[in-house]
């Protein structure tokens, strides 16, 4: 066969007999792993649906075998929380309570009904002591008594007491698989809780009539000791009233005197702090206010400069509008307007400093004057008092002795009054903060089970299991089933999507020569969009060697390859495919030729030349692996391998090389040193992402520059991009057809 002139960018000078060694960057471990969860689910939707339809047998089942064998029978009580009486002579009690009130009895209420003590009480009323609950799982086989504790416990952890919001009512519920149990029970718990809090509040009356008559007892002793003290102090001292003319007449001075005192001790606070405040504007302390200022202003000697610099600013404002504010008018005014306004700053500090000193001096004299006034009003006061001192220590005393009277007599009557209140509300039936609403009814259905929560709660329950099932699967897969798993792998380049047969709507018989038996198919389509990424980008670098690789046997690479090839030479290229697997050839009886003959492992014994070894078959030369006997695996290493395959890329616009799989046998990492180019072939749900990332970490450290990944039959790739396409391309066909 003679050497062709092609339009590749090899044409330009002779290739190497060996293609040169390029940087590679040592590939990444692989990615974490990304599922998405809504192909998940619709890859997985007839199990869902089964799993619904399992959960709801499932929870249909339980049903009826609850209902068989464990129904409950449940019943309560209401018991309402009341506003109770503010007085004992109230008609009706108060008509609301505020929510967090109603709350927090309520609570407490059923902290007290559920109390160890009620519950015993309660097992030990003969209506209790003749249930099936109690008759045939708490009564002691040896004594025939019921075992009281244990009882208690089961109720402890059975009964349940819900508040109710937006009303005023509590409950107390419990569930038993005897329907007859369940009222008994719960009346006689009813009936204790009540005795206990109707005991508890007549206890509490009992404590506060105690009380009350002690405080009431003290109260008249008292009263009666002031009586004989206030009778011994009239005759002793002759004061029968607190009207004593003497009294009023030097009280009446008295008061007078301190009025005075008071408007002049004032009068001296008021002058001593505006002597300070004066004395600290001067200092500096504080700034003059503007009353001080405004002062100053009213002085003839600063009123003449404030109208002169008022007209040199209308001046200025009317320079402004003639000339600009850099003009020398402008300026000249500005320096006058300056110049006064510091001469009326210092005239008015100096007028303000003036003025504040005879001010401080005015307050200075009244300060002076008004201690000379609060000294003659004291003397005179003293001496009033003196004489009012021994008029007023009677009367003060009596006083004292009729208002103490008058405080003890209505600490009595308020003590009656309390008393004939405790007494009143102790006979009242609606004192009661908690009144019971009810009994407890009869339970005609069950509580337990209820259809609408356990046949929900089979197929929420199956579902769930499912689910997280699929989901874990998933997650712990390392296997590579739909092409996003591969794009997380670093440094993975995805060339093409070759879909199974059993995915193409066409339904092809075999995927092998798929392109020539089948060229309308979706397979062959992808074929050939999978070829032109790969010519594309070997065209990009100049390649025209490729070798194909797989980590696993079984994953394609023969089919992939020959329909590759197929394609290649239908669209005018000359085209080679040389078989590289001397573990499992097979390459060439794809296309009708015998594994057997002459092939690779004859030339590179240098037994054949590559004109006695080619085969063309429907426009593709094909060299097999050759002759059991030559088939050599150490020649992969010998450099008349390398020669082979420049003087290919000589003869051919591209050599296409099939390599056995990389977990089998080492003969691809080998080879990649002979080749310009690999791509590697993985077979969907067989090969894992480690393996993937380990050759690819094993292909950057050879010669070869790795061109990408062709995902090879995926499966249930429902409602997918690609399963898109493959219908597309299916129905487009149809059309052209």
């Amino acid at each position: 066969m003679t050497e062709k002139n092609r339009p590749s960018p090899n044409n330009a000078g002779s290739r190497p007999g060996q293609p040169s060694a390029r940087p590679r960057t040592p590939a990444a471990s692989a990615a974490r792993v990304t599922i998405d969860p809504v192909r998940v689910l619709r890859q997985h939707i007839i199990g869902i649906l089964v799993s619904v339809i399992i959960g709801a047998g499932l929870g249909t089942g339980s049903y009826f075998v609850l209902l068989r064998w464990f129904p409950k029978y449940s019943s309560e009580i209401y018991f309402e929380v009341r506003p109770g009486l503010k007085d004992a002579t109230e008609i009706g009690t108060r008509t609301s309570l505020f929510g967090d009130d109603v709350d927090r009895v309520a609570h407490t209420q059923t902290k007290l009904i559920r109390q160890r003590d009620v519950i015993e009480q309660a097992i030990l009323d003969p209506s209790v002591r003749n249930t099936i609950w109690l008759q045939t799982d708490f009564i002691d086989p040896s004594s025939g008594q019921p075992q009281v504790a244990l009882a208690a416990d089961e109720l402890e952890e059975d009964l349940w007491t819900p508040v109710y919001r937006d009303s005023n009512l509590f409950s107390l519920a419990w569930s038993a698989a005897n329907p007859a149990d369940v009222p008994k029970v719960l009346n006689a718990i009813a009936k204790v809780y009540t005795q206990k809090i109707k005991q508890l509040d007549e206890r509490q009356f009992s404590d506060n009539e105690n009380l009350f008559e002690d405080q009431l007892r003290n109260t008249r002793h008292a009263l009666q000791d002031l009586r004989d003290e206030i009778q011994g102090f009239i005759v002793a001292k002759g004061i029968t009233t607190l009207d004593d003319p003497r009294y009023s007449q030097t009280a009446t001075e008295v008061e007078n005197l301190t009025t005075s005192l008071t408007e002049a001790m004032n009068d001296l606070t008021s002058s001593e702090s505006q002597y300070m405040q004066t004395a600290a504007k001067l200092e500096g302390t504080i700034e003059p206010t503007a009353e001080d200022v405004l002062e100053a202003d009213q002085d003839p000697s600063i009123y003449n400069q404030i109208q002169l610099l008022e007209s040199l600013r209308a001046e200025e404002r009317s320079l402004r509008e003639r000339f600009h504010a850099g003009s020398k008018p402008v300026q000249q005014i500005q320096s006058s307007i300056n110049g006064t306004e510091q001469q009326i700053e210092a005239k008015r500090n100096e007028l303000l400093k003036r003025n504040l000193n005879a001010r401080l001096k005015t307050w200075s004299s009244e300060i002076t004057r008004l201690k000379s006034l609060i000294e003659r009003i004291e003397s005179d006061l003293e001496e009033k008092d003196e004489r009012l001192r021994n008029l007023a220590s009677d009367a003060s005393l009596f006083e004292s002795f009729v208002a103490q009277r008058s405080l003890l007599e209505k600490q009595r009557d308020e003590q009656l009054n309390l008393m004939n209140s405790v007494s009143l509300m102790k006979l009242r039936a609606d004192a009661g903060r908690v009144r019971q609403v009810g009994a407890a009814k009869f339970p005609r259905d069950v509580s337990f089970p209820q259809p609408e929560v356990i046949i929900p709660a089979g197929v929420v329950v199956c579902l769930g299991l499912y689910v997280m099932y699929i989901f874990l699967r998933a997650l712990t897969d390392q296997r590579v089933h739909t092409p996003s798993d591969l794009l997380v792998i670093p440094g993975t380049r995805l060339l093409g999507v070759i879909p199974d047969t059993d995915e193409d709507p066409t339904m092809p018989d075999s995927a092998e020569l798929i392109h020539k038996e089948h060229p309308d198919s979706v397979m062959a389509e992808s074929y050939r969009q999978a070829w032109n990424a790969i010519w594309r980008s070997m065209s990009r670098q100049g390649h025209t060697s490729l070798m194909f690789a797989s980590g696993m046997p079984g994953s394609g690479t023969t089919t992939v390859l020959s329909n590759l090839a197929l394609s290649a030479a239908a669209s005018g290229l000359n085209i080679a495919i040389v078989d590289g697997n001397f573990r499992k050839p097979r390459l060439a009886s794809v296309f009708g030729i015998e594994d057997e003959q002459a092939g690779l492992g004859d030339l590179l014994s240098g037994n054949q030349t590559i004109d006695d070894v080619v085969q063309k078959v429907d426009g593709v030369s094909i060299i097999g692996a050759g002759s059991p006997s030559s088939r050599v695996y150490e020649k992969f290493n010998d450099p008349m391998l390398s020669s082979l395959m420049a003087d290919l890329r000589n003869r051919y616009d591209c050599v296409l090389v099939d390599a056995a799989p990389a977990v089998a046998a080492g003969d691809a990492v080998v080879l990649a040193n002979r080749v310009e180019s690999v791509a590697l072939v993985v077979r969907a749900g067989q090969e894992a992402r480690g393996l993937i990332s380990r050759m690819i970490g094993q292909f950057s450290d050879t010669q070869a520059e790795l061109m990408g990944v062709i995902l090879n039959r995926p499966r249930q790739t429902a409602g997918g991009y690609f399963k898109k396409n493959y219908r597309l391309m299916a129905k487009y066909t149809e059309i052209e057809e």
